[in-house]
Protein backbone atom coordinates (compact mmCIF):
# COMPACT_ATOMS: atom_id res chain seq x y z
CA UNK A 1 0.00 0.00 0.00
CA UNK A 2 1.11 3.14 -0.57
CA UNK A 3 2.96 5.38 2.32
CA UNK A 4 1.58 8.63 3.86
CA UNK A 5 3.05 11.19 1.58
CA UNK A 6 0.83 9.74 -1.51
CA UNK A 7 -2.12 9.85 0.46
CA UNK A 8 -1.46 13.25 1.69
CA UNK A 9 -0.94 14.43 -2.26
CA UNK A 10 -4.14 12.81 -2.76
CA UNK A 11 -6.09 14.67 -0.54
CA UNK A 12 -4.73 17.71 -1.25
CA UNK A 13 -5.91 17.33 -5.22
CA UNK A 14 -9.61 16.34 -3.32
CA UNK A 15 -9.57 20.16 -1.86
CA UNK A 16 -6.60 22.58 -3.07
CA UNK A 17 -6.17 23.63 1.08
CA UNK A 18 -6.99 19.98 3.03
CA UNK A 19 -7.98 20.57 6.78
CA UNK A 20 -5.50 19.16 8.72
CA UNK A 21 -8.76 16.27 9.70
CA UNK A 22 -8.21 15.66 6.61
CA UNK A 23 -5.15 14.81 6.01
CA UNK A 24 -5.36 13.09 9.43
CA UNK A 25 -8.24 11.05 8.31
CA UNK A 26 -6.28 9.93 5.52
CA UNK A 27 -3.59 8.70 7.45
CA UNK A 28 -5.26 6.98 10.24
CA UNK A 29 -6.34 3.50 8.53
CA UNK A 30 -2.85 2.20 8.97
CA UNK A 31 -2.41 3.04 12.72
CA UNK A 32 -3.31 -0.40 13.17
CA UNK A 33 0.63 -0.91 13.11
CA UNK A 34 1.33 0.56 16.23
CA UNK A 35 -0.90 -2.23 17.77
CA UNK A 36 -0.23 -5.17 15.49
CA UNK A 37 0.91 -6.13 11.98
CA UNK A 38 -1.31 -8.79 12.17
CA UNK A 39 -3.43 -8.66 7.95
CA UNK A 40 -6.70 -9.90 9.40
CA UNK A 41 -6.56 -6.84 12.51
CA UNK A 42 -5.62 -4.45 9.48
CA UNK A 43 -8.23 -5.67 7.06
CA UNK A 44 -10.71 -5.07 9.96
CA UNK A 45 -9.41 -0.67 10.26
CA UNK A 46 -9.77 -0.80 6.41
CA UNK A 47 -13.36 -1.70 6.14
CA UNK A 48 -12.64 -5.10 4.62
CA UNK A 49 -15.19 -7.49 5.43
CA UNK A 50 -13.58 -10.18 4.14
CA UNK A 51 -9.24 -10.00 4.16
CA UNK A 52 -7.99 -9.13 0.69
CA UNK A 53 -11.28 -7.99 -0.78
CA UNK A 54 -11.53 -3.85 -0.70
CA UNK A 55 -15.00 -2.42 -0.24
CA UNK A 56 -16.30 -1.16 -3.21
CA UNK A 57 -17.63 2.31 -4.11
CA UNK A 58 -20.75 1.52 -2.88
CA UNK A 59 -19.85 0.44 0.17
CA UNK A 60 -18.26 3.89 0.34
CA UNK A 61 -21.01 5.46 0.10
CA UNK A 62 -22.98 3.64 2.87
CA UNK A 63 -20.16 4.46 5.12
CA UNK A 64 -20.64 8.42 4.26
CA UNK A 65 -24.38 7.68 4.44
CA UNK A 66 -24.16 6.02 7.69
CA UNK A 67 -22.51 8.98 9.19
CA UNK A 68 -24.38 11.84 7.78
CA UNK A 69 -25.94 12.98 10.71
CA UNK A 70 -22.57 12.91 13.03
CA UNK A 71 -20.98 14.56 9.78
CA UNK A 72 -23.54 17.53 9.80
CA UNK A 73 -22.97 17.72 14.22
CA UNK A 74 -19.27 18.07 14.03
CA UNK A 75 -17.09 19.11 10.39
CA UNK A 76 -14.10 18.41 11.70
CA UNK A 77 -15.24 14.59 12.10
CA UNK A 78 -16.70 15.03 8.52
CA UNK A 79 -13.19 15.85 7.13
CA UNK A 80 -11.67 12.92 8.96
CA UNK A 81 -14.31 10.27 7.69
CA UNK A 82 -13.53 11.43 4.46
CA UNK A 83 -9.99 11.54 4.75
CA UNK A 84 -10.43 7.69 5.84
CA UNK A 85 -12.23 7.03 3.19
CA UNK A 86 -10.09 8.30 0.54
CA UNK A 87 -7.25 5.98 2.18
CA UNK A 88 -9.17 3.06 1.78
CA UNK A 89 -9.87 3.84 -1.90
CA UNK A 90 -6.36 5.01 -2.39
CA UNK A 91 -4.90 1.88 -1.73
CA UNK A 92 -7.64 -0.19 -3.14
CA UNK A 93 -6.52 1.69 -6.50
CA UNK A 94 -2.66 1.55 -5.65
CA UNK A 95 -2.89 -2.72 -5.04
CA UNK A 96 -4.47 -2.89 -8.73
CA UNK A 97 -2.22 0.19 -10.83
CA UNK A 98 0.91 0.71 -9.10
CA UNK A 99 1.99 -2.80 -7.36
CA UNK A 100 1.77 -5.61 -9.94
CA UNK A 101 4.85 -4.62 -11.03
CA UNK A 102 6.58 -5.37 -7.41
CA UNK A 103 4.64 -9.15 -7.52
CA UNK A 104 6.31 -10.15 -10.59
CA UNK A 105 9.87 -8.91 -9.28
CA UNK A 106 11.93 -12.00 -7.55
CA UNK A 107 12.86 -9.16 -5.10
CA UNK A 108 9.70 -7.19 -4.80
CA UNK A 109 9.42 -6.85 -1.29
CA UNK A 110 12.49 -4.82 -0.63
CA UNK A 111 12.45 -3.11 -4.04
CA UNK A 112 8.82 -1.95 -2.83
CA UNK A 113 9.85 -0.88 0.12
CA UNK A 114 13.03 1.19 -1.67
CA UNK A 115 10.75 2.85 -3.68
CA UNK A 116 7.92 4.18 -0.65
CA UNK A 117 10.06 5.23 0.91
CA UNK A 118 12.01 7.39 -1.89
CA UNK A 119 8.33 8.29 -2.74
CA UNK A 120 8.42 10.19 0.15
CA UNK A 121 10.88 12.00 0.20
CA UNK A 122 10.74 12.94 -3.35
CA UNK A 123 6.98 13.71 -2.95
CA UNK A 124 7.55 16.19 0.31
CA UNK A 125 10.36 18.12 -1.78
CA UNK A 126 8.73 18.22 -4.94
CA UNK A 127 4.68 18.98 -4.00
CA UNK A 128 3.89 22.90 -3.60
CA UNK A 129 2.80 22.77 0.02
CA UNK A 130 3.92 19.29 1.11
CA UNK A 131 6.06 20.02 3.34
CA UNK A 132 2.44 22.45 5.26
CA UNK A 133 1.12 18.88 5.14
CA UNK A 134 3.02 17.32 8.13
CA UNK A 135 2.73 20.90 10.08
CA UNK A 136 -1.16 20.37 10.00
CA UNK A 137 -1.21 17.10 11.19
CA UNK A 138 0.08 18.53 14.53
CA UNK A 139 -2.83 20.15 14.92
CA UNK A 140 -5.56 17.42 14.06
CA UNK A 141 -8.08 15.94 16.10
CA UNK A 142 -8.31 11.89 15.98
CA UNK A 143 -11.02 10.36 16.21
CA UNK A 144 -12.56 6.76 17.60
CA UNK A 145 -13.10 5.25 14.38
CA UNK A 146 -13.08 2.01 12.19
CA UNK A 147 -11.96 -0.18 15.26
CA UNK A 148 -8.75 2.68 15.92
CA UNK A 149 -8.45 4.64 18.99
CA UNK A 150 -7.69 8.42 18.87
CA UNK A 151 -4.71 7.90 21.07
CA UNK A 152 -3.11 5.07 18.45
CA UNK A 153 -3.65 7.51 15.46
CA UNK A 154 -1.88 10.32 17.72
CA UNK A 155 0.49 7.81 18.23
CA UNK A 156 1.26 6.69 14.88
CA UNK A 157 1.15 10.08 13.48
CA UNK A 158 3.85 10.56 15.74
CA UNK A 159 5.90 7.31 14.47
CA UNK A 160 5.56 8.97 10.71
CA UNK A 161 6.64 12.64 11.52
CA UNK A 162 9.89 11.09 13.38
CA UNK A 163 10.74 9.31 10.11
CA UNK A 164 10.45 12.26 8.22
CA UNK A 165 12.97 13.86 10.86
CA UNK A 166 15.61 11.21 9.85
CA UNK A 167 16.86 12.03 6.65
CA UNK A 168 18.82 8.93 6.60
CA UNK A 169 15.40 6.77 5.88
CA UNK A 170 15.75 8.40 2.35
CA UNK A 171 17.43 5.94 -0.05
CA UNK A 172 20.82 7.32 -1.79
CA UNK A 173 19.52 5.92 -5.67
CA UNK A 174 16.07 6.97 -6.78
CA UNK A 175 13.12 5.04 -8.10
CA UNK A 176 13.72 1.37 -9.32
CA UNK A 177 10.28 0.59 -10.75
CA UNK A 178 8.17 3.31 -10.57
CA UNK A 179 8.55 6.57 -11.76
CA UNK A 180 7.47 10.35 -10.55
CA UNK A 181 5.57 11.05 -13.64
CA UNK A 182 3.51 7.25 -13.45
CA UNK A 183 3.19 8.35 -9.66
CA UNK A 184 1.88 11.79 -10.23
CA UNK A 185 -0.90 10.71 -13.05
CA UNK A 186 -2.03 8.31 -10.02
CA UNK A 187 -2.68 11.23 -7.81
CA UNK A 188 -4.36 13.24 -10.12
CA UNK A 189 -6.65 10.50 -11.59
CA UNK A 190 -7.14 8.81 -7.95
CA UNK A 191 -8.23 12.12 -6.54
CA UNK A 192 -10.33 13.05 -9.64
CA UNK A 193 -12.19 10.04 -9.23
CA UNK A 194 -12.70 10.68 -5.33
CA UNK A 195 -13.61 14.07 -5.96
CA UNK A 196 -16.38 12.73 -8.55
CA UNK A 197 -17.97 10.81 -5.48
CA UNK A 198 -17.92 12.70 -2.92
CA UNK A 199 -19.76 15.37 -5.11
CA UNK A 200 -22.15 13.05 -6.07
CA UNK A 201 -22.37 11.91 -2.13
CA UNK A 202 -23.24 15.69 -1.41
CA UNK A 203 -20.28 15.90 1.05
CA UNK A 204 -18.32 18.90 -0.19
CA UNK A 205 -20.10 21.39 1.88
CA UNK A 206 -18.69 19.58 4.95
CA UNK A 207 -14.68 19.12 3.20
CA UNK A 208 -15.09 23.10 2.72
CA UNK A 209 -17.03 24.07 6.00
Amino acid sequence: MPWPMVHFAVAAKIISHPSPSLLLGSLAPDSIHVRTNIRSEKAKTHLMAVEHEFPTDAFYQQVIESNRHRMKQDPQFSQYLCGYVAHIYTDREWTYQIYPPYEADPNGRSVYTHDVKKLEFRILREYVGASGWLDQLMTAKAYEFGGLTAQEVYEYRGEKLDFFMNRDNEPEDDLHIVTMDSISSFIQKTASDLSTMFKEWDVYEHLET
